[in-house]
């Protein structure tokens, strides 16, 4: 069972800890070892109150590692990427595939990037190394009416929403594309 733990830096036997709960998320806090309470949260609001306690966070120390910390292959979440090596050796199956850049984590040096891909029902994967997905050669590149029309929509949905979630944003987008 996966298990998450937080140790208070005054009193090292005052705890929460979260867990995989069937609707969700369970966090249970102790004091003194013995247990005080405990909350279900719904993935949703697990998420919600995860970005809350990195903004606090941010907010005291200016923040960590940024998403343009991973620069190092000049991507950033919404770029179209392609998958170049799923694990750290050998290879995986979505090696080579096409997706969008869903988020980054620059302390994770195994796999620090999340990409939704193209195919399997826009399934996302975390992997180790992508490249941005090469511009077409012009006979190749899609009809115009297309691609500039996507970008578009992801331009709108960012005015729209107002936040740099490539997950919100690439929901929006696809609302407005009658998707």
């Amino acid at each position: 069972m996966t298990e998450y733990k937080a140790v208070c830096h005054v009193n090292d036997r005052d705890t929460v800890t979260a867990t995989i709960d069937d609707a969700g998320v369970l966090v249970v806090s102790r004091h003194r070892g013995r247990y005080v309470s405990d909350v279900c949260l719904t993935l949703e609001k697990t998420r919600e109150f995860a970005r809350g306690l990195l903004a606090l966070a941010d907010e005291i120390d200016g923040g960590e590692a940024t998403a343009d910390d991973c620069a190092a292959h000049d991507v950033t979440a919404g770029d179209r990427v392609v998958i170049v090596r799923e694990w750290q050796t050998g290879t995986g199956r979505d090696d080579g595939k096409s997706g969008t850049l869903v988020q980054m984590d620059p302390e994770d040096d195994n796999f620090p990037y999340q990409v939704q891909l193209d195919s399997d029902s826009r399934r996302t994967v975390w992997v180790h190394e992508v490249q941005r997905e090469r511009a077409e050669e012009p006979a190749d590149a899609p009809a115009p009416s297309v691609a500039p029309e996507r970008m578009a929509l992801l331009e709108e949905a960012r005015k729209l929403v107002g936040s740099s979630d490539v997950g919100h944003l690439l929901a929006v987008a696809r609302f407005l594309a009658g998707e």
